[in-house]
């Protein structure tokens, strides 16, 4: 019963959540911008590599095939490849501080603009620049520690105690870090402060956080999977290229209600993390409380 309470409060507030998204549309151009950058810089990043340039791989010949393939990286391809990862951790870090700012001031009852959002975010460039560095190295690290990982054959025990590890660290940067953008952008915050209340906040909220994530995620693969059906019965009944253009544009507009959703209620839960009671403008709703049985 409580997994599917738990469901049930997830799409509670996922649907409150989507409602301050209505509220306020520039949410998702905001989601837009910020997937439309994303796509730009990962492109930017892995050009050099996929198109195979002198100076940014190390190139050997197959002896089975006879031709060129990639061997590694060259001094150069990794720092072009690390300086594209924290711009992009950049830009995602400052679009979800602009929706933050903007649902957390619908929340508290104000009317935001776009610019509001924009200017708040810039207001804290700073350290917007900052924390994107420091969680796009980490998240870098975390993603060569699992490929490494991945390709250990010879000690499967090792290869399990080091999977044990990194897993129990990202769960441990997700506790500390989950609240780090409302309390930087909202309350203007040092990135030291910010982390050290995050992190006792998010201790006495623990499973409120889990249950709302739990909840938005399901819903967001089941409608996934409603698509995917979908676009495959159009392209077996019409044309295949149909079928793919319904799926991506579906999973398109998914990915982004998804997103903005998950932003949108973390600041319904900073809220409810700083003053035990959930927002106004959901106790409209009749969402009094937040509270995870399990």
């Amino acid at each position: 019963m409580g997994f599917f309470a738990a469901i049930g409060r997830g799409w509670k507030l996922s649907k409150l959540s989507f409602s301050v998204v209505k509220a306020d549309p520039e949410i998702l151009v905001y989601v837009i911008l910020m997937g439309a950058m994303s796509i730009a810089t990962l492109s930017a990043m892995n050009a050099p590599f996929i198109l195979g340039m002198e100076w940014a791989v190390i190139l050997e010949v197959d002896a089975a095939t006879n031709e060129e393939v990639v061997a590694g990286l060259t001094s150069a391809g990794m720092a072009w490849y690390f300086a594209f990862y924290m711009l992009l951790s950049i830009i995602v870090v400052f679009w979800n501080s602009a929706i933050i700012a903007n649902s957390h001031m619908r929340l508290s009852g104000g009317d935001p603009t776009f610019i509001y959002g924009v200017s708040k975010a810039f207001s804290r460039i700073h350290m917007i620049v900052i924390w994107g560095m420091i969680s796009g190295t980490v998240g870098l690290l975390l993603k060569l520690i699992r490929n490494t990982n991945a390709r250990e054959q010879k000690n499967p025990g090792l290869q399990l105690l080091v999977a044990i590890i990194s897993w129990v660290f990202e769960v441990a940067w997700w506790i500390m870090t989950f609240f780090m953008i409302p309390l930087m952008v909202v309350e203007g915050r040092s990135i030291r402060e910010s982390m050290k209340e995050g992190k006792e906040m998010m201790m006495r909220t623990f499973g409120t956080n889990i249950a709302s994530g739990l909840g938005i995620q399901v819903i967001g693969m089941f409608f996934g999977a409603l698509v995917v059906i979908l676009a495959i019965g159009i392209g077996y009944a019409l044309h295949p290229v149909a079928g793919i253009v319904i799926g991506v544009i579906g999973l398109g507009m998914i990915l982004m209600w998804v997103t903005a959703a998950e932003t949108v209620s973390v600041s319904a839960l900073y809220v409810f993390a700083k003053t035990g009671e959930m927002p106004q403008i959901y106790q409209n709703k009749g969402m009094n409380s937040f509270t995870f049985n399990v």
